[in-house]
């Protein structure tokens, strides 16, 4: 995974402070404790409204963010365009891209989601893990592929240019929609299932066929898509390895972060939803042992940088993994 700039000697803090660095889900915005900001990011995804939520509790959650957002000028941006998130760079502020990991909120009505895009919705997962009214998730048995009204979403996500990300969604409807994908879609955090075999993660044809659009694939430090041995708690070795294969099958325009880190979520609560609903994901896990160890927190993420460096990446392309690669898709998405 050696680059050919390898040699230059500029520092990973430099590297880390001078890119423009973006997590392509990049977890929530609580009020007053915007740690994404502090940690360095200049951008992160942030899911608005919880999965499987209706239109009008989306709304509520749009609301809910542009208020945080209104009440917070000072560190925080809406994005609506790449031009705000390099403006981002240049003062400081945490630039907030709103997303949904599932497309359920538009209840199956098209028109909404042109209403959800002026509100400033910038990214969307069709599923997540179960069967919707646009195709199935990852976890359902029978893959019955993406639906006529998926498809009429997808290519209203081209028109619109909302980004179309398929992490959660099952390998057919995946793929079943990147064939009607005219702008690069992406899977935001999604790591390869040939070195973890989980339902959450994706194989080496979701992967090429996202690349071979100009996609990218953002590596989560989810343990559940991460670990080596099962039940074990991964290392930063372990997520660079997944970065690495990537980078070997596909090549290095198309690896990005995407760590899925909900800092805000409460352990309990947790524990009674995510882990009680989805065994076969969640495994052995808990929220002690759930993120890569290295990675446990957006302010680590320096260390991806380190740790890249150390292989031989060079700083041309840590900058596209940090952020390059996600400005490019987002740029031929919605401007």
């Amino acid at each position: 995974m050696r680059s050919a700039d390898a040699g230059s000697h500029a520092t990973a803090a430099d590297i880390f402070g001078s890119a423009i660095v973006i997590d392509a889900l990049g977890g929530d915005i609580a009020p007053g404790r915007a740690e994404q900001h502090l940690a360095g990011l200049t951008a992160a995804n942030v899911t608005i409204a919880s999965p499987h939520a209706g239109f009008r509790e989306t709304i509520d959650a749009f609301y809910h963010y542009l208020t945080i957002i209104a009440g917070m000028p000072e560190t925080l941006r809406r994005v609506r365009t790449t031009a705000d998130i390099r403006d981002c760079k240049a003062d400081g502020r945490l630039g907030v891209i709103f997303g949904l990991q599932d497309g359920s909120g538009l209840e199956s009505d098209l028109t909404l989601l042109t209403i959800l895009h002026e509100l400033g919705l910038r990214v969307m997962t069709l599923t997540y893990n179960e069967r919707n009214a646009l195709g199935d998730g990852c976890l359902e048995p029978h893959d019955a592929g993406i639906t006529h009204f998926g498809v009429q979403v997808v290519r209203e996500m081209n028109r619109l240019g909302i980004v179309l990300d398929l992490s959660h969604v099952s390998e057919r409807t995946s793929l079943d929609a990147m064939g009607y994908a005219t702008r690069p879609p992406i899977f935001s955090h999604s790591n390869p299932k040939a070195l973890t075999p989980s339902p959450r993660c994706i194989t080496d044809e979701q992967i090429r066929t996202c690349a071979g659009l100009g996609g990218v694939i953002g590596i989560s430090v989810f343990s559940p898509m991460t670990w080596t041995s099962p039940g074990q708690q991964p290392t930063l070795d372990d997520y660079l390895d997944r970065m690495q294969y990537v980078i070997d099958l596909v090549g290095v325009d198309h690896v990005g972060v995407g760590s899925d880190i909900f800092a805000g979520k409460n352990p309990i609560m947790w524990r009674a939803t995510t882990k009680r609903r989805y065994p076969e994901m969640i495994g052995s896990f808990d929220r002690d042992t759930i993120r890569v160890k290295g990675y446990e927190s957006h302010g680590e993420l320096p260390n991806v940088v380190t740790g890249l460096r150390a292989r031989g990446v060079g700083d041309d392309d840590l900058r596209k993994i940090l952020g390059g690669n996600w400005m490019r898709v987002f740029a031929a998405n919605f401007g």
